[in-house]
């Protein structure tokens, strides 16, 4: 009897040891974005591959809101320190770790979305370097939508910015504002509606997502494609993580990332095309700006470049003068 009892023990070790061999990978990626948002929407498709094309055995599970108790800010850090095993990140957010990545976002360095796609490919292996120096591995990127300033009145000129209250979300979009001759004031999401009701601010700068979620045509009337500046997003996981999981896998992620990449531009694209007929419909005006303005607003923050690149990897200057001359 103690022989069987052995015999059995045995092979109960060696299932065991065998489901063990075949379990899941199971990851958890938190994004500060709420559930619906289009970037969201994004990285559940690239889970929803992964799993379907490692047969469940790499199942990345998202967490949107920052349902997990991270902040933005914090989400390079999280992702190295190996809190956890993968996420998605806003780009300029990560400054307080590493200036440089706060390149793509300095102020009238794009003009539009083609530069910036022209932009990100010089910038990528600079951003390898920077987040493998982090120790995580860069998956894929999904940009915002270019940046409008939604305004009470119509602007034609710069004399027409001169003293408007506009609202600013962090630091450099405060510089920005202030050399256009706008009053920027600080403000936290949640208090931009209630301020643009009491008349402490008369315009915002956002991206048409934002400007349709804080209904802007209830106390607003004109937008405007200034594109002071462009952001991007990037998902990265945790090079331990990432070493965890056999050659194949990791073959399979990179290549669904590097396939994937380009359809989650072009939504991006699409939802902002999506949501300024949707303001227009709603009867705000969609404004144009002028070279000459666009130039005016350029030639104003270039100092607040030049400083901001001073800053940084000695590689950011060489991106950016073979970006100008292209």
């Amino acid at each position: 009897m103690n022989r069987i009892s052995a015999l059995l023990a045995s092979a109960c070790l060696g299932l065991a040891a065998q489901g063990a061999a075949h379990a899941a990978t199971q990851w958890d990626l938190p994004l500060a974005w709420p559930a619906d948002n289009y970037i969201v929407k994004s990285v559940e498709q690239y889970a929803a591959q992964v799993k379907e094309q490692t047969q469940g055995q790499v199942v990345i599970t998202t967490h949107p809101a920052g349902a997990l108790g991270f902040k933005g800010p914090e989400m390079l850090s999280a992702i190295r320190d190996g809190l956890v095993p993968i996420g998605d990140m806003l780009l300029n957010q990560q400054v307080g770790e590493n200036l440089t990545l706060g390149l793509e976002s300095q102020p009238y360095l794009i003009k539009d979305f083609e530069g910036l796609q022209d932009f990100s490919k010089r910038y990528r292996p600079l951003l390898d370097e920077i987040f493998a120096k982090n120790n995580q591995k860069i998956l894929f990127s999904i940009p915002w939508p270019q940046q409008q300033i939604f305004t009470k009145k119509p602007i034609e000129t710069i004399a027409d910015m001169r003293g408007l209250r506009i609202r600013s979300s962090d630091k450099q979009s405060t510089e920005i504002f202030h050399a256009a001759g706008m009053v920027p004031v600080q403000l936290p999401w949640g208090e931009v509606v209630p301020s643009l009701a009491a008349g402490a601010i008369e315009a915002v700068g956002t991206s048409s997502p934002s400007a349709v979620d804080g209904s802007f045509w209830e106390l607003l009337k004109y937008a405007y494609p200034i594109r002071q500046t462009w952001n991007t997003n990037l998902v990265s996981v945790n090079l331990d993580a990432w070493r965890s999981l056999s050659a194949e896998q990791q073959a399979t992620l990179e290549r669904l990332g590097r396939e994937m990449e380009p359809r989650f531009w072009d939504t991006a694209r699409q939802v902002d095309e999506a949501m300024i007929a949707k303001l227009t419909a709603n009867g705000m005006i969609m404004g144009t700006v002028s070279d000459a303005l666009r130039e005016e607003l350029s030639t104003r923050t270039v100092p607040i470049r030049e400083a901001a690149i001073k800053r940084m990897d000695p590689k950011a200057r060489a991106i950016v003068d073979a970006f100008e001359k292209r």
